[in-house]
């Protein structure tokens, strides 16, 4: 149902967008935002039919950031395939990715909960925010663990996090389950990009839908490379820096530095991370029936 609610939401009486939603469409996804929603309402034992529609509301939200985000890092792929941006165009792509945010809101009033309205005002603020730390530090040695970890709670996290606060707002949960259940989504949005971090270190192209060590390649430093700045050899640093300046592994291979990434254990302390981050989320979530 959340699936034809997408889809349905995705058509237009205007030719250019009907056509661009039914490419997004086509796309699919791992849908776990909707999931989430869903979840959570059935944890709190809803029997409406607003977590569908909510459950698309985050599609959409979602949605809209990869198409800008595309944009961003000029990327040709997405999930296997080509591109919006690169089967549309940039300009078309800003303006669809617009109107997929503002479809959402419209779709979120529906539900007549002004509350939700302003959970999803704010998760997509502080997704912004990420967008725009991430932008002022790409391409650059010097960030920090804090300042790559608050990329990650605004660009990922928080939207997990009101997934299921949203739900417990439906369902008429009380303040601390609410609360109990967004600090679990925010828990689960951040082990979940972490390992999204490592996938792009350890993945191949097939499976996770796009090139791997394209992170580091397009000024992005993530957790396992930020450990290796601190922890490797002068060699090693200048490498990392390398790779930055160049946008492409010209002077340093892929492969020794995966190894020094290995050898200095960046890879393992960003999985402990995760891990924690996950017992924390399993422990808030195992105090309900």
């Amino acid at each position: 149902r959340v699936e034809a609610e997408i889809l349905g939401n995705l058509r237009s009486e205007f030719g250019p967008i009907d056509e661009a939603g039914h490419y997004i469409g086509q796309a699919g996804g791992k849908r776990i935002r909707p999931t989430l929603v869903l979840l959570t309402s059935g944890l709190l034992d809803y029997h409406g039919t607003d977590d569908v529609l909510l459950g698309a509301v985050f599609e959409f939200i979602h949605t809209a950031t990869l198409v800008h985000d595309d944009i961003i890092d000029e990327a040709t792929t997405r999930r296997g395939r080509p591109s919006v941006n690169s089967v549309f165009g940039n300009h078309f792509t800003v303006l669809l990715g617009d109107y997929l945010y503002i479809r959402s809101m419209n779709m979120a009033l529906r539900t007549r909960k002004i509350r939700l309205v302003d959970i999803l005002a704010e998760a997509t603020e502080r997704m912004i925010e990420g967008e725009i730390l991430g932008a002022h530090l790409r391409g650059r040695a010097d960030v920090t663990r804090q300042q790559h970890l608050a990329i990650v709670e605004r660009k990922t996290a928080w939207l997990f996090s009101a997934c299921c606060r949203s739900a417990a707002v439906l369902a008429g949960a009380d303040p601390k389950t609410e609360e109990d259940l967004a600090r679990y989504g925010m828990s689960l949005g951040i082990a979940f990009q972490l390992v999204d971090d490592l996938l792009d270190l350890s993945g191949d192209e097939a499976t996770v839908g796009k090139p791997v060590a394209s992170d580091l390649r397009e000024g992005r430093l993530t957790l396992p490379w930020i450990d290796l700045l601190e922890r490797g050899s002068d060699e090693e640093r200048n490498k990392v820096r390398a790779v930055l300046e160049d946008g492409a592994f010209a002077r340093a291979t892929f492969s020794e530095l995966r190894a020094a990434l290995e050898r200095h254990g960046c890879i393992e302390a960003t999985r402990r991370l995760a891990v924690e981050h996950a017992q924390i989320a399993r422990a808030v979530v195992e105090r309900f029936p």
